[in-house]
């Protein structure tokens, strides 16, 4: 980031206005999640938390744990380890620990694992501390793949406050990768690693393998709270914005992005401001050590919680590109940035969404996303302008039903999503919805169809079980024809300009089964078991692929998502 670029996100930063932020944030796509979801569903306590928005903060999962805790009538022995488990995983956001949290009366040495969660932690007057290891070693067979499939990943996650209005969170992952065909074919295509950034070659002394990887991931935020409904956020990290498996405004596919989060929360409303410092391309396509450009997104999203069962969100992004430099009039706090963008000559390519969630008879849940891009309603009338390329928007509706069928913690999820061609791109290139040569949104970026089940169950407190079947229809870009997948193509590249459909170019089908069983030996620490098939088939055969993987694994306090796509 450039001088004059530092110097606004410090100002903005200081600003008196918004010196305040909830504490440290549970983990992306850890098992609080979905507790504190299927909680929210079916106890009919008000929850403290506007679930459209991941992270949570962990004071609010201990708050709405604690709510429900007190309907001891109604919670089955499963719901009573999930709530143990959120009061042990956030045990300095509850005061009375000696009732809620678990202990270990001498812990190793006197020194570590005092409480279940926690390697090594402070509980001082006016500070707090928590470290915990961070490791996940997995090994994996793909058929007739004579090489071995990996993931060995150490690390270290450190987060604590001081005086209850200064929060910190930062954690350091190794890794060293071997992955299934599919991905290595995303790495070779895109010249980057889903989820990560800059990334090396990598060929291990011990086992006999070629395409192997080496890279970090990390994580790092600082929050200030000076009143209990403001606070601001400054870290490296991801975010999700949804509540389905998917999402089509702001999801953690891709890579660590820089940022600056705002929340305000007053009555009802959740109001989000987000900036974020991204790059339109990947190092792996460099050469020593030039600097990338440097890209922008201004984000907003509102949730009104009409009723605690019902909601409703409106977003919207702004991605700029300014040869480094900020843009300061996107420094608006208010949302409805269109107006904004219209002023200073329209050059960057802005993006809407609304979205909605119900809670109903505390046992089921709908919700939906709709995301616009551009769109003219005459092509969508007139007959001469059916498929303009220009109509580009992306759909999504889902269920869940929990306690399916009477049976506890057996929990059901069917979702749609469906985006247009061309969808999250621009004229200029550099100004697509993508960040390090990966989508901001959904991992199949454009022009597909989609739907996904999955199946849910925890018959024990410790066992959860994970089944998901994917179908989706595609289009793919043929060599030198942008139809409309690729949002890190500009659209003015286009074969067409009427006619397009969504699975237009090379069209596809891919279907994904994936099974994961996972044993829980001590907190945080699991036993894996993964089944992964996938196939694609292409109208161009040379671009069929089959995924056969099965795999074993033993990880702590990491919680890396599937790469379903």
């Amino acid at each position: 980031m450039n001088t004059n670029t530092t110097g606004i996100f410090l100002a903005f930063f200081c600003a008196p206005l918004f010196l305040c932020a909830q504490s440290s944030g549970v983990p992306l796509n850890a098992p609080s999640y979905h507790i504190l979801d299927r909680l929210d569903i079916t106890s009919g306590v008000k929850s403290p938390i506007h679930p459209e928005l991941k992270f949570f903060a962990r004071e609010d999962a201990a708050a709405y744990a604690l709510a429900v805790d007190s309907l001891s009538e109604r919670l089955t022995r499963l719901d009573r380890s999930d709530l143990q488990y959120i009061f042990d995983d956030n045990n300095d956001c509850i005061a009375d620990t000696a009732r809620y949290c678990s202990h270990n009366s001498k812990g190793l040495f006197k020194v570590f694992y005092k409480t279940p969660a926690n390697l090594f932690e402070v509980n001082a007057k006016d500070f707090s501390l928590r470290v915990n290891p961070m490791f996940n070693f997995f090994i994996g067979q793909v058929q007739d793949d004579p090489e071995l499939v990996f993931m060995n990943q150490r690390g270290l996650e450190v987060r604590g406050a001081v005086d209850d209005k200064v929060f910190f969170y930062t954690n350091l992952v190794e890794t060293q990768a071997r992955f299934a065909n599919y991905v290595t074919e995303w790495i070779d295509n895109y010249r980057s690693i889903p989820g990560a950034g800059f990334y090396k070659t990598y060929r291990p002394r011990v086992l006999d393998i070629e395409n192997g990887y080496d890279f970090n991931l990390a994580t790092a935020y600082l929050s200030i709270r000076a009143s209990r409904h403001v606070g601001i956020q400054l870290g490296h990290g991801r975010h999700f914005i949804g509540n389905g498996y998917r999402s089509l405004f702001l999801s953690d596919a891709g890579n660590n992005t820089f940022y600056l989060k705002i929340n305000t929360r007053v009555w009802k409303f959740h109001y989000q401001n987000l900036f974020m410092e991204l790059s339109p391309v990947s190092k792996a396509q460099f050469s020593g050590n030039e600097l990338l450009p440097k890209k922008y997104v201004a984000a907003h999203y509102l949730n009104y919680r009409i009723t605690p069962k019902l909601s409703i969100g409106l977003f919207e992004a702004t991605v700029l590109n300014r040869s480094r430099q900020f843009e300061l009039q996107y420094l608006n706090p208010v949302i409805l940035y269109r107006t904004v963008e219209g002023m200073i000559g329209s050059p960057d390519n802005v993006i809407v969404g609304f979205d909605g969630r119900w809670n109903l008879f505390d046992r089921f849940q709908v919700y939906s996303q709709f995301l616009l891009d551009e769109f003219l309603f005459s092509a969508v009338v007139k007959p001469e302008e059916k498929g303009w390329w220009g109509n580009k928007f992306g759909f999504q509706a889902g269920a869940k039903y929990i306690n399916a069928f009477g049976v506890d913690h057996l929990d059901l999820q069917l979702e749609y999503n469906s985006v247009r061609p061309y969808t999250y791109s621009h004229y200029d290139s550099l100004n697509s919805y993508t960040h390090y040569n990966q989508p901001l949104a959904h991992p199949l970026w454009a022009n597909f169809k989609e739907i996904i089940g999955i199946v849910r169950y925890q018959p024990l407190p410790r066992l959860q079980i994970m089944a998901r079947f994917i179908h989706a229809k595609t289009g793919d870009n043929t060599p030198g024809e942008n139809w409309g997948a690729n949002p890190l193509l500009g659209y003015d590249s286009r074969v067409q300009d009427y006619g397009n459909y969504i699975g237009q170019g090379v069209a596809a089908r891919i279907n994904i089964f994936g099974l994961d069983a996972s044993w829980m030996l001590y907190h945080n620490l699991f036993v894996d078991l993964k089944v992964l098939m996938r196939k694609k088939d292409s109208a161009d055969d040379t671009r069929d692929l089959s995924t056969k993987l099965f795999g074993i694994g033993l990880r702590m306090n990491i919680w890396n998502q599937n790469p379903d796509f």
